[in-house]
């Protein structure tokens, strides 16, 4: 396995967990129920989709050296 798999694999899995993060935000299980349900829902689904670009992004990164 080289440097640039494991980088991504743990890009990967550290966009998964964001993602994770942002639905826990949104069910009220991270951040208090104190705060405003509207707050929560807009953060958390922002906090979401950062986590699935990522994720996208990391997914479909190409290599972009040359094997000879």
């Amino acid at each position: 396995m080289t440097v640039d798999r494991i980088v991504r694999f743990t890009v990967m899995i550290l966009a998964a967990g964001v993602a994770m993060a942002g639905i826990l935000v949104m069910t009220g299980v991270l951040i208090n129920a104190a705060i405003t349900e509207e707050y929560r829902i807009i953060a958390g689904a922002a906090i979401f989709l950062y986590g699935v670009y990522r994720f996208t992004v990391a997914y479909f990164r190409r290599s972009h050296r040359k094997d000879s």
